[in-house]
């Protein structure tokens, strides 16, 4: 049993891991090929010969400014859609390259801050259980640190209704980046996406280091880089169009959104638990969807998997394939 407790508990080390090998060998792998000689592209624009796949953004955008969708815009978007159903929100966690970058340029100062926010977040998630659950919140000083009420009743089977969006600035952003496309007659967005960017800087240090082709390009792209990443703080929370999209879609599935399995959670029997909420950077409460967004907003980051004391979240079991139904708890409570 201690075993394989153990082994439970590597799971959310071992994903999170993954995630990071994975979001490295992205932007290595593409720069390698384009060293090579080979031109796949990026990700505004990946893909080998007349078979490309583009940004989702980069593709409405061009709709917008063509007024007509071709063939390939359709195709990218199909794609893109059948990924956010599946995957939600991961291209922000597993593939962009921005999230890292942000925490490059970030202070000590400011990732101490980010880390209380997430902690206040976990709060807040923690009070609207106690309101659901008990009717109302402790209202004693020092009630975020309590570990349990007594003769507290037991967590319904299921938390309340999902909320699939969560409209703020970076939809306001999205609306822009589509009405310039269509007032310009192209993607205005493109030419200052941070994602774009990073991979634009990349191509103009290879051509000066491969080839010795300077260009203003090695100047403007960076600072503009920087300058988004530093003056537009939290650019991922704040003003990404992209990271809007994919949950706008991501909202109508749950296929791989984190489950609880609630003979598990503490949560179960009235424990006040906000371990998972308070590890989530995009502020989410992964057990009952009761954070300051919705679940629609998860990365799939899997850091409130290795946050669970209990182990008692996941995004895809092997072990347990669906998630603890309603009539199966009423059962065991009998």
């Amino acid at each position: 049993m201690a075993e394989k407790r153990t082994k439970k508990a590597q799971r959310g080390s071992t994903f999170t891991t993954i995630r990071k090998v994975v979001r490295t060998v992205i932007p290595v792998g593409i720069f390698a090929l384009l060293a090579a000689g080979i031109g796949s592209g990026t990700l505004c624009e990946v893909g080998y010969s007349s078979i490309a796949y583009l940004c989702p953004v980069g593709a409405l955008e061009s709709v917008f400014g063509a007024g007509t969708p071709g063939v390939r815009i359709v195709i990218a978007l199909a794609i893109f859609a059948v990924i956010a159903l599946l995957f939600g929100k991961a291209f922000c966690s597993w593939a962009c390259p921005i999230p890292p970058l942000e925490s490059l340029f970030s202070s000590a100062r400011r990732r101490t801050r980010d880390r209380e926010e997430r902690k206040e977040a976990g709060k807040r998630a923690e009070r609207r259980w106690e309101e659901q659950v008990h009717g109302t919140a402790c209202s004693t000083d020092g009630c975020a640190s309590c570990t349990s009420f007594v003769n507290a009743p037991a967590l319904p089977a299921r938390g309340p209704k999902k909320r699939r969006f969560h409209i703020d600035g970076r939809h306001v952003v999205l609306a822009g980046a589509l009405g310039s496309a269509f007032a310009c007659g192209f993607p205005v967005f493109c030419l200052v996406c941070p994602v774009g960017l990073t991979f634009a800087t990349g191509i103009a240090l290879y051509r000066f280091v491969g080839f010795n082709e300077p260009a203003i390009d090695l100047l403007v792209f960076p600072l503009l880089l920087v300058l988004e990443l530093t003056v537009l703080r939290k650019w991922c929370h704040r003003f990404c169009p992209i990271g809007a999209l994919f949950s706008l879609v991501g909202g109508f599935t749950r296929i791989t959104r984190p489950k609880v399995k609630r003979d598990q959670c503490v949560r179960s029997d009235g424990t006040i638990c906000a371990a998972c909420a308070a590890a989530c950077p995009e502020h989410i409460d992964p057990c009952d969807d009761l954070g300051d967004r919705p679940l629609s907003e998860c990365t799939r980051c899997g850091r409130c998997l290795k946050a669970c004391p209990q182990n008692a979240l996941y995004l895809v079991d092997l072990e347990t394939a669906t998630e603890t139904q309603p009539e199966a708890s009423m059962k065991k409570e009998d």
